[in-house]
């Protein structure tokens, strides 16, 4: 993740690669040892993605399927 650091006026933000493999989805986190260092690992799902300003994908996802249920899908 990348993270923010502050130099007087300007904010720098370093980026931390990442692989496919790092990407765990799912709910919580786990540990792992990564160059003789723990380093937690939070699993990614629906409830963290932003869809917009006020919605995550899993709300616009449960809104649609209750919709298609109303209507009988």
């Amino acid at each position: 993740m990348a993270e923010p650091t502050t130099n007087e006026d300007e904010l720098v933000f370093t980026r931390q690669l990442m692989g496919a493999e790092d990407m765990i989805f799912g709910f919580g986190a786990e540990s792992q040892i990564r160059d003789g260092n723990t380093t937690i690992v939070t699993y990614i799902n629906s409830a963290h993605i932003p869809y917009d300003a006020t919605r995550s994908v899993k709300q616009v996802i449960d809104e649609i399927l209750l919709t298609l249920s109303q209507q009988g899908a």
